[in-house]
């Protein structure tokens, strides 16, 4: 479901395979590309080369003036580790990121992107009254 005021921006909406699609708006400035995404769990390891492989390919497809953003759910616990404090900022849910967590890092690193939850957050997620801005 999009609101109307948005429907009028839309571009193009690309169905990618089962757990990727793309949504292309005209922007006022630049054109974003909302990139929708469905990880596989921790335990389907056959499956995640081949995910991860199909979100690159999909992110290089995207024009190069573009606005992206990749809304997910990447089955991820991302943690605290120095190594990825670049994308993931200090705050974060988890200690430690499990293997899914890790991927998702490293994905970050390679497209110069950052993990928006984890980097704007100012308090515990835990905590009463957390919500994103």
């Amino acid at each position: 479901m999009v609101r109307k005021e948005v429907e009028k921006n839309i571009m193009s909406f690309t169905p990618i395979n089962e757990r990727i699609c793309t949504l292309r708006l005209k922007g006022k400035f630049h054109n974003i590309t909302l990139i929708n995404v469905y990880a596989p769990t921790e335990e389907k390891i056959e499956e995640k080369d081949k995910f991860y492989d199909d979100l690159q390919r999909t992110c290089d497809r995207v024009p190069k003036h573009n606005i992206v953003m990749i809304l997910e759910d990447l089955n991820a616990k991302i943690g605290k580790e120095k190594a990825y404090e670049n994308v993931t900022g200090k705050h974060t849910l988890h200690d430690i990121s499990n293997q899914n967590g890790e991927m998702v890092c490293n994905f970050a690193v390679e497209n110069n992107m950052i993990i928006v939850l984890s980097s704007n957050t100012k308090q515990s997620i835990k905590e009463p009254g957390f919500q994103l801005n």
